[in-house]
């Protein structure tokens, strides 16, 4: 009997605002439980800082440089091979709640059988959000108060396949814990601000090796003006949006566990990318990676036990993640995937690969009395190729500064070592393997098929 799937996708969480992955208060006991229960990936890594593009790298194994979309989403085509179709043809019942935000058009009734799109983006519309660090309690009957209604259809899905003989897929795609940062009681009153420390990297101004687009975001956010005791506020709002959805996996689980279910369903959590949340002295995202912005949460439950349980340390991308759900489904991965199953073993790759940034110059100074809140122009402009190994980090984009990160040793990325005399020999290696990776499509040289002559 193939196994049933549930996919709990919650939107920009940090990878270390978690209790099981070190945070020292939050207190997450439900993805606490699931990581105890099954695998947790301490080292996972988005294809992309970026909504649209991580999601899409997810369902079909292929990185930006590849697949091509490079903006906050909505633009595959769903008629590529992607992992919604795979599941489909084989026989699974597929539901959706909350933002697809990869395909174009309307995904019901084509790549999901039944369910609710909805993205709501920044929230823009709401009357408290005025700058981009804003937070607020939201009202439980609020229109953008989604987390728990969605849980709810989706619980409601569970229920009905139950009753049935197919296999069935859901994913919940969550805004939480999404800027505006914003939630309902109690989530809202769970932390104090004066909980909160600022990260060593805070700043306010750049320093030498900053790179253009991080400078441009701080100004036009006017983040550069952001009072720290805002932030903290909205650092203690995020933590109780990450509560929130926390509360929507212990009832996932329990009702999985009270339908007789768990034992034969597979789930996985993971974040799309990260957020910025006081690093650097902004909030939200740039095409720019970061560790706070492209490590990202993953959990998994294999029932079956094939993915060893207990923590993998060893760097994997995200996408594998799916590809080791179609695995242990008996799947094949979707046509031209370069994602890697870790059914059967983990093994952490050599290094991981991300692109990110549109296609469109990114402003080398930022613009005279330009203030935006979040995701509009000129934020996801300049494209950008990142190589990380365990120790190491190089960023390079197509009209910006090179950065350069010895993580061992400045975990925070404090300090841009790109052009550093007595670093050139590590620089040019990585320099070497990031452009072997590009030439491969992000993918790894050594996974290139070989051909018999």
């Amino acid at each position: 009997m193939q196994p049933n799937i549930v996919i709990i996708n919650p939107d920009q969480m940090r990878w270390d605002y978690a209790s099981c992955q070190g945070h020292p208060f939050i207190a997450t006991r439900h993805l606490d439980r699931l990581a105890a229960m099954g695998t947790r990936f301490s080292h996972a890594f988005a294809a992309s800082p970026m909504c649209g593009p991580s999601r899409t790298s997810f369902l079909t194994g292929k990185y930006p440089i590849e697949h091509g979309i490079r903006q906050y989403g909505g633009t595959y085509d769903q008629a590529q091979p992607n992992a919604l179709r795979v599941l489909g043809d084989a026989g699974y019942v597929r539901g959706i709640w909350g933002k697809d935000h990869t395909f174009k058009g309307n995904v019901i009734g084509s790549l999901y059988d039944e369910g609710e799109d909805i993205c709501i983006g920044i929230m823009g519309g709401h009357p408290d959000y005025i700058n981009a660090w804003d937070s607020t309690s939201l009202d439980v009957g609020s229109k953008w108060n989604l987390t728990k209604r969605l849980t709810d259809e989706g619980l409601a899905f569970i229920h009905r396949q139950a009753r049935t003989s197919q296999p069935f897929f859901l994913t919940l795609n969550y805004q939480d814990p999404h800027p505006f940062f914003a939630c309902p009681e109690p989530y809202s009153s769970l932390f104090h601000p004066d909980q909160f420390e600022l990260s060593p990297n805070y700043r306010k101004a750049p320093v030498d090796g900053e790179i253009i687009r991080l400078t441009n975001w701080r100004i036009h956010s006017n983040e550069i003006n952001m009072p720290v005791a805002e932030l903290k506020q909205a650092m203690a709002i995020y933590a109780g949006q990450i509560r929130y959805v926390d509360d929507q996996v212990g009832r996932i689980l329990n009702e999985l566990e009270a339908l007789d279910l768990l034992e034969n369903t597979i789930v996985l959590f993971w974040s799309d990318h990260g957020e910025f949340i006081g690093d650097f002295g902004v909030t939200h995202k740039i095409p720019a990676f970061y560790e706070c912005l492209i490590r990202a949460p993953m959990v998994i439950w294999d029932p079956t036990g094939r993915v060893p349980r207990g923590v993998c340390s060893g760097l994997v991308e995200l996408m594998d993640g799916m590809a080791t759900v179609l695995d242990l489904c008996g799947l094949k991965q979707p046509e031209g995937s370069h994602a890697r199953s870790m059914a059967g073993k983990v093994v952490g790759r050599r290094d991981v690969y991300a692109d990110s940034g549109m296609l469109v110059r990114q402003p080398l100074e930022p613009i005279s009395g330009h203030v935006i809140k979040g995701a509009m122009p000129p934020t996801a402009f300049g494209p950008g190729s990142m190589l990380r190994t365990e120790d190491w980090k190089l960023c390079l984009y197509g009209e910006d500064k090179g950065e350069l990160f010895d993580l061992r040793r400045d975990r925070y990325e404090t300090t841009n070592l790109f052009g550093v005399p007595r670093h050139a020999q590590i620089q040019d290696e990585l320099m070497l393997r990031l452009a072997q990776r590009m030439m491969c499509l992000g993918q790894m040289p050594e996974a290139l098929p070989t051909l018999k002559v």
